[in-house]
């Protein structure tokens, strides 16, 4: 049986659904507020009450989105961020260990308008679709498939990934989201390494320390029987990487098992180089914005060749991203870049229609 002690609250525990009768306490950085609280909990209808320097709150779960609408209403940017709350089930006793369970309100307000997103990540309506990644030099041949995810609504219309990770960063549910879609890749999208390596994303700011937070995308992979070989760990949002220490852990936490690592958007935000000599990649993405009509644009092709020849002085493989015209596959092949991905060859595609076409051999 797993010992709950050995769980991170932030990535493998979901907080209640609001649908459940809940108390809050909220902590008040100045005086000033309690009497605006209250105000608006009066105003409401919400029983209220303290509790030595802190305001219980009692709302029903029907009030809790007009009490939502209120606070943002009445209270800043600001103000939202500095007001600390915990939430508990209702008649909950407050502890020492629900220090953990503290969030700005800022992010509790987002949560209570966010139940759709804690519903579909308790449900598990999460689907992974893939990308391919093409040789350069043969484009007919896949070389790997990057692991997209994608979430499915009630009436099974598909969410944006852009959209699913703004509401968890604002929700304060990255960790949760992030480590769920590593899995779920792995678990979906595990059949085709057969034929190809797969990309698997992580965002590293959603990682504390990797021996324990990666531990279970570890097991997962021991579950589906993939190894070192089938798998390239991609650090995604590299252009915000600023904690370099915990990045190099990460990597070096990967690197120990045999896994290859790569860092995509390279040439964009002023990290990259600094990146590349902190982490050492495998393989760097040249991002879309440098390939987009790189062969009509000579200031493009400078920035390429350089890019290129660095990398190829470092032996890093290069993956040119976001090709879309001939034309630009053309001046990469020419340029020497070693794979390809875009919506010249394919979009992206649910695992289950890949996995129903003729497999090729796998390229190493």
């Amino acid at each position: 049986m797993e010992n709950n002690k050995t769980r991170c609250e932030r990535c493998e525990v979901l907080p209640g659904h609001h649908a459940d009768p809940i108390d809050l306490y909220f902590c008040l950085p100045a005086y000033k507020f309690r009497a605006l609280l209250y105000a608006i909990l009066g105003r409401l209808g919400v029983p209220s009450e303290d509790v030595g320097e802190m305001v219980l709150a009692r709302p029903r779960p029907d009030q809790l989105r007009e009490m939502a609408l209120a606070l943002a209403a009445e209270l800043g940017e600001s103000e939202r961020a500095d007001i600390r709350v915990v939430a508990l089930p209702r008649a909950g006793e407050l502890k020492l260990e629900d220090i953990a369970r503290v969030q700005s309100l800022e992010s509790f307000l987002t949560r209570i308008s966010s139940d759709d997103m804690i519903q579909l990540l308790r449900d598990g309506r999460l689907v992974t679709w893939v990308h391919p990644i093409m040789h350069c030099a043969a484009p007919e041949q896949t070389f790997a498939y990057e692991c997209l995810t994608r979430g499915v609504r009630p009436d099974l219309s598909l969410i944006s990934p852009d959209h699913l990770f703004d509401v968890a960063r604002r929700a304060d549910l990255l960790h949760y989201l992030d480590r769920e879609c590593r899995m779920t890749s792995i678990r979906i999208a595990g059949p085709l390494a057969k034929r190809a390596k797969l990309f698997i994303n992580f965002n590293p700011a959603t990682v504390y320390r990797p021996e324990h937070c990666l531990l279970t995308t570890m097991k997962t992979l021991d579950a589906e029987g993939l190894t070192k070989d089938d798998v390239v760990f991609e650090l995604v949002e590299s252009d915000k990487a600023q904690d370099f220490k915990n990045l190099i852990a990460i990597f070096d936490y990967y690197r120990e098992r045999g896994f290859e690592v790569a860092l995509d958007d390279f040439g964009t935000g002023y990290n990259s180089l600094k990146l590349l000599d902190q982490i050492r990649p495998d393989y760097i993405k040249l991002d879309m914005a440098l390939v987009h009509d790189v062969d009509r644009d000579e200031f493009k092709q400078a920035i390429n060749h350089s890019v290129l020849e660095l990398a190829r002085e470092l032996d890093i493989q290069t993956i040119a991203e976001g090709i879309e015209r001939p034309e630009e596959l053309l001046w990469m092949q020419e340029a020497g870049a070693d794979f390809a991905q875009g919506f010249l060859f394919a979009k992206p595609s649910p695992v289950e229609k890949v996995a129903s076409t003729s497999p090729k051999a796998k390229q190493e």
